[in-house]
């Protein structure tokens, strides 16, 4: 025992000395990054031109607006609406809507990758401008696939300008460096994903673009959702664009002085007809005729009433008389008025006190609530499930069920068609709310800090059984014990070492009392990220 308690103590010693060097490490980079801004200047142009525009609000002059005309007559004050479960239709879908557009595209999105889904789909986008289109993409500045030369090359397009959110100011180094003398100003990014077409139709939900949420990798992809919609909701979607594409908070491309020419024409042009093993292009070429059809005949589409909600592009400061979370606030509305059910699929969820004071609240006046969100193994954040593991205990001591996403777990298949053969590792990466099975909520927000203070968030609120239930099938399907894990407490164990993760395995039950499939190295991880603190950062 003696000898136990000297190694135990040892490696307590080791941690706090490994802790200290990586304080004294990060001392120094703060430093560093100081002398950089003080010897620097800013590239970006505060007083560059910008010119005001707004959404196109003619779409009954559009082949979609003709298209859903007779939708929109027979359901007054109404949207139509269809799933997107899975992530090819989910590519596919929004290609076909880029094809069919007439007057205008405009997009907001936190990611934008290079890849072979971002390049696929910025080859349609660029070539519906080629023939008239109107295209404007607001774009995150944290999470850009394309460097400042090519954005600028894409900008120089005649119908295409980008703007970019909360942009860092120095064009020249590297960005950590910036996060971390200002990260009050660019800790606060854009998660939108906002898709409108000729004001009529298109895409909000969870997914950025990226290989992984449209089935694109061979590793590891995103079990996500989003739904095509049109209507009034998307005018909604518009307005909203348009408040971000007129803030100043928004900067144009230009103003990062990097002249289009430095982006060569020849490697935009080698994208725009490239082909990979991913093959979205030659997919999308022997189904381009089916989804337009789909998206024109409004096939699948359940008509409801809806509301797009999102936050202002500026929020207020922390402290204001009225925080400007108003996807929160919505969400506590709903919540309060739920009287049976409330089930939370979020990828990241880090409830705080507050959010295990007020979920235990419903549960103990009889709501039955359920949360999906990753497991240790599944997770792409490490960090926020080291936030989010010390408030379990306490959720299923209040009646909360917790369930735990597995990386094995199957997401839904495409139907007759597949853009990569083969079963790779899953994450779930959806945001989805169900409350008493008639209202929900598809969109950008999770359950956690950064989502409820710094992040601007959209979504769509949808009152609808039909819709509700659609999406209970599907999340349903990833609580089963096959794909999930459900953790519950073991009475006879130590407090803080109660949980117990039950499931299946081959077909026969399962249970762990440790954190299943996870390896070491992540184990270590979460440990590092506790001794931090760094829960309001996440």
């Amino acid at each position: 025992m003696a000898l136990n308690m000297q190694n135990f103590s040892a490696s307590i010693a080791n941690h706090q000395q490994g802790l200290h060097r990586m304080l004294r490490s990060l001392i120094t980079v703060w430093l560093l990054a100081t002398a950089i801004a003080l010897a620097g200047c800013a590239t970006v142009q505060k007083d560059y031109p910008r010119v005001a525009s707004q959404a196109f609000d003619r779409p009954q002059e559009t082949a979609l607006g003709r298209a859903h005309a007779d939708g929109l007559a027979r359901h007054p004050g109404q949207s139509g609406f269809r799933l997107l479960n899975n992530g090819v239709s989910a590519l596919l879908t929004r290609a076909a809507l880029i094809d069919l557009a007439e007057r205008s595209i405009d997009l907001q999105y936190y990611i934008f990758d290079a890849d072979d889904a971002g390049l696929f789909l910025l080859d349609r986008l660029l070539a519906a401008a080629d023939r008239g289109v109107r295209v404007r993409m607001v774009l995150d500045d944290q999470n850009i696939g394309f460097d400042d030369a090519t954005l600028a090359r894409i900008d120089a397009h005649p119908n295409v300008e980008v703007r970019i959110f909360n942009p860092y100011q120095d064009r020249r180094w590297p960005r950590i460096l910036q996060m971390m003398r200002h990260h009050d100003q660019l800790g606060r990014r854009m998660h939108n994903k906002i898709f409108v077409v000729d004001g009529q139709a298109g895409v909000i939900g969870g997914r950025n673009i990226n290989n992984r949420y449209f089935e694109g990798e061979g590793n590891s992809n995103f079990r996500d959702a989003d739904m095509l919609a049109t209507g009034p909701v998307m005018q909604q979607a518009a307005a909203i664009f348009d408040s971000y594409w007129n803030n100043p908070i928004v900067a144009p491309t230009g103003s990062f002085g990097v002249a289009p020419a430095l982006a060569s024409e020849d490697a935009l042009n080698v994208w725009r007809t490239s082909t990979s093993e991913y093959g979205p292009r030659a997919e999308y070429q022997r189904r381009k005729l089916e989804f337009e059809r789909r998206v024109l005949s409004g096939e699948g589409l359940v008509w409801a009433r809806a509301q797009t909600i999102a936050e202002p592009p500026v929020r207020q400061a922390e402290g204001a008389s009225k925080s400007s979370a108003d996807v929160a606030r919505a969400h506590a509305i709903a919540r309060q008025n739920a009287q049976r059910e409330i089930i939370y699929a979020v990828a990241y969820f880090v409830p705080g006190s507050r959010g295990v004071e007020v979920l235990t609240q419903a549960a103990a006046r009889g709501v039955r609530l359920r949360v999906l969100t990753n497991s240790l193994a599944a997770t792409d954040v490490v960090a926020v499930h080291s936030g989010y593991a010390p408030y379990r205990e306490a959720l299923l001591a209040g009646g909360v069920e917790l369930h735990e996403y597995r990386p094995d777990a199957a997401r839904p298949s495409p139907s007759g068609h597949r853009l990569r053969i083969g079963r790779s590792a899953s994450a779930l990466h959806s945001k989805v709310a169900i409350y008493d099975r008639r209202l929900l909520w598809v969109g950008s927000a999770n359950f956690d800090p950064r989502s409820r203070h710094l992040n601007t968030e959209a979504g769509m609120m949808i009152e609808s059984e039909t819709l509700a239930l659609q999406i209970m099938n599907t999340v349903e399907r990833d609580l089963d014990p096959s794909h999930s894990w459900r953790l519950t407490l073991d009475p006879k164990a130590s407090e803080g070492h109660r949980i117990v993760w039950e499931g299946e395995r081959e077909g026969k039950p399962w249970r762990s009392s440790s954190e299943p499939d996870s390896s070491p190295w992540r184990l270590l991880q979460v440990n590092f990220f506790r001794l931090l603190n760094i829960e309001d950062l996440l």
